[in-house]
């Protein structure tokens, strides 16, 4: 399942997590796979992607500073 994929902090600023939408519960058939990513996908606004992408440049500035040293915790 999305257990896990959503960080803390991104599933606390987001409506909600898209992979929890497609995921939970499973879907019975690749359909309905689809139309759940479908609908999901528009549930996505230019904020969200902001966020994500900010999110992102600092995780790698994480790497960079540390030198690429394990950081799962973040």
């Amino acid at each position: 399942m999305c257990v896990g994929v959503c960080s803390n902090k991104l599933k606390q600023d987001c409506a909600a997590c898209v992979c929890e939408m497609v995921m939970s519960p499973l879907p019975e058939n690749v359909n309905e796979l689809k139309q759940r990513i479908a609908i999901a996908l528009e549930t996505v606004t230019q904020d969200m992607l902001h966020r994500v992408w900010e999110e992102l440049y600092y995780r790698i500035d994480v790497c960079r500073v540390t030198g690429g040293a394990h950081i799962e915790h973040l």
